[in-house]
């Protein structure tokens, strides 16, 4: 179960469903391979073979740290830790747009200037405290995203086309190893979280079944809009909400 194995392991687990070579890894990632290998036979891995390994694997730098369980660097984390910060509104937005709009409404996002911090960056609450654990992993991911548990539940919603509608109590259920992570579950966090439900699964231990329905044909697209969004301070947030709403035609 991820988050109990560590991460040399949970590293290996995934090379292994990619069959992925050590040493093609370390050459892309342009690390030496005995470094990678020091990492799979059990040693912490260090920032730099975070960061490096990452975009090879086709999963954010942020997502390393957290899987290693290791802190987010400043640079990888939320902007905001204001508590009323939410991005729902804009993956609504998202949602119900026409499909030529999506494309914009993320132009929009990325041309925000980077901006100082409004606090220490990231959501730091004291009940986002979880267990090791599947669950605890998916839950760190979405903090990741500057994501609460009501801004997940309303994300699973519209990823996976309405089939999967949680109290935010019952996604801290998740984090704490209370709520079972079905193999549908997992989909549609994967769906929200812009990871491929396969990978997920393979580090995760889950065996996905043939017939998962399908996440929304949006899915990707709120995917990037949410991971694009964290960067955002609530000011910039609320711009461009109303942007997305405009581009909605609401």
């Amino acid at each position: 179960m991820a988050g109990v194995l560590e991460f040399g392991a949970l590293l290996a687990r995934l090379m292994r469903h990619r069959t992925l070579d050590a040493s093609v890894l370390s050459k892309e990632a342009g690390t030496g391979l005995e470094e990678l290998q020091a990492v799979l036979d059990g040693h912490p891995p260090t920032e730099r073979l975070l960061r490096s390994v990452g975009p090879v694997l086709g999963l954010h730098g942020a997502d390393l740290f957290v899987l290693a369980r290791q802190p987010v660097p400043d640079d990888l984390t939320p902007v905001t830790r204001n508590p009323h910060w939410s991005v729902s509104p804009v993956v609504y937005n998202t949602m119900v747009m026409p499909a030529e709009n999506r494309r914009p409404l993320l132009a929009v996002i990325r041309a925000q200037p980077l901006v100082p911090r409004e606090g220490g960056g990231g959501i730091d609450r004291p009940y986002h405290r979880y267990e090791p654990g599947l669950g605890a992993v998916l839950l760190e991911l979405t903090h990741s995203r500057n994501l609460t548990w009501t801004c997940t539940a309303k994300a699973l919603y519209a990823v996976t086309d309405g089939r999967i509608y949680l109290a935010a109590s019952t996604i801290g259920g998740i984090g704490r190893g209370t709520v079972e992570v079905t193999p549908e579950l997992l989909a549609g966090f994967a769906g929200l979280l812009g990871i491929l439900a396969r990978d997920l699964a393979a580090l995760g231990g889950v065996r996905l079944p043939d017939d998962l329905p399908p996440l929304h044909p949006r899915a990707a697209d709120v995917a990037a809009v949410i991971w694009e969004a964290r960067r955002l301070t609530t000011a910039q947030l609320d711009a461009v909400e109303r942007i997305s709403r405009h581009l909605a035609g609401r």
